[in-house]
């Protein structure tokens, strides 16, 4: 599913690296994650448990030290740093299954999590998004997203641009 979402071969780096990352991630301190299947031919019924994943999103209280961050704060300036990362939440991963896609589950996925967010107090919330990725760029700015660093490349992918984003919450 993770593929097939972000678009990359099943062997890239990102996709079979998911695995050890969400180990990692879902110790941290704040993880929050949503999940949304497929429904079966009864819509009203409840999901089966069996049913496969089309979408999927989590984060985490944002902490000095954690790579994302740190991969960040140089792209940010003095003043962004101070109101960005006091007291933030990092929207990490938000994905959802192209045969999936433009049934409102992104947003349902993302309005689950900022909820979540905003009820363990965070101010803000930072999220990276690939330049090519038009639909969840769209998503965020919908929901009223801004960008803070128009382009930055990672140190682990150095030829994908992103661009970081924050939402005041």
């Amino acid at each position: 599913m993770f593929a097939d979402a972000i678009g990359f071969p099943r062997q890239h780096a990102r996709v079979t690296g998911l695995g050890e990352t969400l180990r990692r991630h879902v110790t941290r301190v704040g993880f929050a994650a949503f999940g949304a299947f497929e429904p079966g031919p009864d819509r009203a019924a409840s999901p089966d448990p069996a049913a496969p994943l089309v979408g999927f999103s989590y984060g985490y209280t944002s902490q000095p030290g954690l790579w994302w961050r740190e991969q960040i704060v140089p792209a940010l300036t003095p003043d962004q740093r101070d109101s960005w990362l006091a007291n933030a939440f990092e929207l990490a991963e938000l994905h959802v299954h192209p045969s999936a896609q433009g049934q409102r589950l992104g947003s349902a996925l993302h309005d689950r999590l900022m909820d979540t967010a905003r009820a363990a107090m965070h101010r803000t919330a930072l999220l990276s998004v690939m330049h090519r990725s038009e639909r969840a760029r769209q998503l965020y700015t919908r929901r009223g997203w801004q960008t803070l660093v128009p382009e930055l490349r990672f140190s682990t992918d150095p030829a994908t641009p992103f661009s970081i984003l924050g939402l005041e919450l």
